[in-house]
């Protein structure tokens, strides 16, 4: 019975049938974290060769640095030079490194088949696989046939910013339009359509909108109707609406009709011709002698036969008159081809006079025949106003905004529809040009941008007619936001209204999508700022960081005269006190030169490479906008990938 109670060996029994199985578990644990390691691994590889080549994306864009980059800082075995390879050991052959791939390696992915090369993605997508992953105990098999890890940069439209210069741009590049026709006699609406950009352009490269798909029928009310015209950076053209600019009076049409009384004098058909306007005599972009010509109806008054007919204008109510030319035999038509001013901003008048004398002969007036003679008490001698006619109109920024052509058609595009009789349906179409958007440097050949971030505008009393932002409640001046950037965060507006001052913004949550208006003179403070920005002090004594626009577009990468800067409106700046506007985007501005008013605060770069300041202004800044890429991270991107041909700022984003 003794013998069958004792347990002497039992434990090592049991021992020796559980170790098997905590080896396996032991092994497999091991295992894990061997799987685990290098799975943690390959995802550092991956990201650090999609940021290296996130950073290495340039306008212009070249996928070989790119590429290079992401297989140099991804490890991949292909690449001369490599970092962050795989843990030890690990056989080059089971790493797989695919560039813009659909698909990781093992499941049959290729390079380039996910949009193609980087610059024509715009992205750089890094996918990694380890195959033939093995046990690390060994036992002569493979763990895992397959490990991967994926990371992506996307170049990106900037949507919000930190640090930029307190400097707007007004862009223009509307989204929406419409043109409204207006009863100027009873000031009723008569309808409106939208106006769409028809992607052609004017030789200038001003952008050409119309409404050709859907003219409006007008049936002529009045003597004067006129047109307005909306430009909307949002999907309202309703005037008032935020970033919704409304232009008045910029086209005039005449309606006429027939006198009902006897004899009357009167004008049907009056128009302005071009005389020395451009782009016509209705709208001109510069100061100009307009023509005119006139149909008018003198009754029963001989006109052939009687030289002291005389037919005038005069604009604007004014007393100089400009005289009209004679019609030839057979004919009703005054005209003269050039001499009517347009010199004043906006809209000018064009009113019509007359006078006649008959000194021979009789003349029939309301039934009563007169002798006519030659002497003071002749009862054949008459003069009369026919009064406001027609209308030419002078762009002005603060009148006409970017519009640099506007013309009237008759049931399509054309021009000179701007004289009907009253009652008659015409089908109209108008025509614009809207000013070609803000453009970035082609060549270092380029001319220099001017902007003036300080003074008045041609000596103006209205300080705030300057491109200067109060963009950090917590700077104190605008030569410390120039020297350290705007270090609150700003998104872009969609279409809300701006709050009315600048104290209502800075209380409301980051990012702000409104940025303050700067006012006052301050011309010394653009110096200090950019002094200390650019040359590292505000009195400098050397240039230590030269002007290299000479080597653009390789400009050397940290150039601290590669700034950022705000978009905003048209027209923002054409206002008085101290506002808020819609932020609409953000530029990159390369700073060529500026200079200083004395105090000690002269730019040592003048003269040694920097370019010239017009007049030596100390308000002004000189330079380029230029497409850049900015840092990775440094901002936000929105979901619209960069478009490395238009206008503004973009940003490498780490997005997968």
């Amino acid at each position: 019975m003794t013998l069958l109670r004792d347990e002497r060996g039992g434990v090592l029994v049991m021992v020796a049938l559980c170790l098997p199985i905590m080896i396996l578990f032991a092994s497999f644990v091991v295992d894990v974290g061997h799987w685990f390691e290098h799975k943690r691994h390959l995802q550092l590889q991956a990201d650090a060769g999609a940021l290296a080549a996130g950073g290495a994306f340039t306008i212009p864009c070249s996928d070989s640095p790119i590429e290079a980059d992401a297989r140099r800082y991804s490890g991949d075995p292909a690449s001369p030079t490599r970092f962050n390879t795989q843990v030890a050991p690990t056989s080059d052959a089971n790493i797989h490194v695919l560039i813009n791939s659909a698909q990781f390696w093992n499941d049959g992915g290729v390079d380039y088949s996910d949009g193609g090369g980087p610059c024509a993605a715009k992205r750089i997508d890094v996918k990694i696989t380890e195959s033939d992953l093995p046990f690390f105990l060994g036992f002569g098999a493979n763990f895992v046939p397959a490990i991967n890890a994926h990371a992506r940069v996307e170049i990106l439209q900037k949507t919000s910013s930190a640090g930029a210069l307190p400097v707007g741009v007004p862009d223009v590049n509307p989204k929406t339009g419409s043109v409204t026709f207006i009863n100027e006699v009873t000031g009723a609406v008569l309808g409106s359509r939208p106006l769409v950009n028809t992607g052609a352009t004017t030789s200038a490269g001003d952008a050409i909108w119309d409404n050709s798909a859907n003219p409006f029928p007008l049936n002529v009310p009045s003597a004067h109707v006129g047109v307005r015209v909306a430009l909307s950076g949002s999907t309202s053209t309703t005037c008032g609406d935020p970033l919704v600019a409304c232009f008045d009076s910029l086209s005039h049409i005449r309606g006429w009709s027939t006198s009902t009384a006897a004899n009357a004098v009167f004008a049907r058909n009056v128009y302005v011709l071009p005389g020395s306007c451009v782009p016509d005599g209705y709208f001109a972009v510069a100061s100009c002698s307009a023509g005119l010509q006139a149909d008018i109806d003198f009754g029963n008054r001989n006109i052939a036969a009687t030289p002291g007919a005389e037919v005038w204008a005069t604009v604007n109510g004014g007393g100089t008159k400009f005289s009209l030319n004679r019609p030839p035999t057979g004919s009703t038509v005054w005209s003269a081809l050039s001499g009517i001013p347009d010199t004043a901003a906006g809209g000018n008048t064009i009113e019509l006079h007359w006078k006649w004398e008959q000194q021979s002969g009789t003349w029939t007036n309301a039934g009563q025949t007169l002798t006519c003679n030659s002497k003071g008490n002749n009862p054949c001698k008459q003069n009369a106003d026919i009064g406001y006619v027609q209308r030419s109109f002078l762009a002005a920024d603060t009148l006409s905004g970017p519009i640099r052509l506007a013309q009237l058609g008759d049931g399509g595009v054309g021009s000179g529809a701007n004289s009907f009789q009253i009652g008659t349906t015409h089908n109209m179409v108008l025509r614009i040009a809207v000013k070609g958007t803000l453009q970035n440097a082609a060549s270092a050949s380029d001319p220099p941008v001017y902007m003036r971030v300080a003074g008045n505008v041609n000596g103006s009393g209205n300080q705030s007619q300057n491109q200067s932002l109060d963009c950090d409640p917590n700077y104190s001046n605008l030569s410390d936001e120039l020297a350290n950037g705007c270090r609150p965060a700003y998104s872009l507006n969609s279409g809300t209204a701006c709050p009315s001052n600048a104290s209502s913004l800075w209380g409301t949550a980051q990012p702000w999508n409104c940025v303050a208006l700067q006012t006052g003179q301050a011309t010394n403070q653009v110096a200090a700022g950019l002094n200390t920005r650019i040359l590292g002090a505000s009195k400098p004594s050397s240039c230590t960081s030269p002007n290299h626009w000479s080597s653009f577009p390789n400009l050397p990468e940290g150039d601290p005269r590669i700034t950022q800067v705000f978009l905003t409106p048209f027209g923002s700046f054409f206002g008085s006190g101290s506002g808020t506007v819609p932020v609409t985007g953000f530029a990159t501005f390369y700073v060529t030169g500026w200079t200083a008013q004395g105090g000690g605060f002269a730019n040592p770069c003048q003269g040694h490479g920097d370019d010239s300041v017009p007049g030596n202004d100390p308000g002004v800044i000189v330079g380029h906008f230029i497409k850049y890429i900015d840092s990775l991270n440094q901002s936000g991107g929105g979901g619209t990938l960069c478009d490395f041909t238009s206008f503004g700022t973009c940003v490498a984003v780490l997005t997968q």
